[in-house]
């Protein structure tokens, strides 16, 4: 489910907040979409909302649940809902803590923010099924707008070719191109890059995003 492809950029639209917003990830042909459940989000979308559609949603992207922090059960009570293929851990987890959640049975996105080369070394033995590198933003977990560190990304990037990893952090069809030339990620995943306004998923940006990836593959 999670495997990277070396002939297919792995492409996750984060932050979705209703069917209109999945229709035009499906439409553009998204590899996965995130539904944030961490409620100091710009983007929380409590999780009885978006089961109420996600459901009934058609087989497409990968449906992915994002939490920061949260306990257990929580994460458990969202993986029972049948509405997720996947969970993504976005706060200060440890690989104990992820491991407990693999063990709920769907594969687990961890997401790292990065400083130093020490920050990518734990890929190595991390029971994470997929990672998303990300800028370092302590107070906000992700979803700033703010640029990773592209040299730092593609170091992790070549010290871990069979590895899953999803390059995030101020991506947006802009810069797809030349993140992908710089890093040559397996995937990218963007939140922030794609809106109109905080939170608001722009249609058309999606749109120009997976443009931006698939000519980008074909050149």
């Amino acid at each position: 489910m999670l495997i990277p492809s070396p002939a297919h950029t792995f492409v996750k639209i984060c932050g979705l907040s209703g069917p209109a917003d999945m229709h035009a990830c499906v439409e553009a042909g998204a590899d996965a979409v995130g539904i944030n459940l961490y409620p100091k989000s710009k983007r929380y979308l409590p999780l009885e909302k978006a089961a109420a559609w996600l459901g009934a949603c058609e087989r497409g992207p990968l449906r992915v649940a994002l939490f920061v922090n949260a306990p257990v059960y929580e994460i458990r009570t969202a993986v029972e809902t049948g509405c997720f293929d996947a969970v993504q851990l976005h706060g200060d987890e440890s690989p104990a803590f992820c491991q407990e959640v693999k063990s709920l049975g769907l594969p687990v996105l961890r997401a790292l923010a990065l400083r130093s080369p020490e920050d990518a070394a734990g890929l190595a033995t991390h029971p994470a099924d997929a990672f998303i590198l990300d800028a370092h933003a302590p107070i906000d977990y992700g979803g700033t707008g703010r640029l990773s560190d592209w040299a730092l990304a593609a170091d992790a990037v070549r010290a871990f070719p069979d590895k899953l990893i999803l390059l995030s952090g101020g991506i947006t069809p802009e810069n797809a191109a030349a993140a992908m030339a710089a890093v040559h990620p397996p995937g990218l995943d963007t939140a922030s890059g794609v809106e109109s306004a905080p939170g608001v998923k722009s249609h058309e940006k999606i749109h120009a995003f997976l443009r931006a990836v698939r000519n980008f593959a074909r050149n």
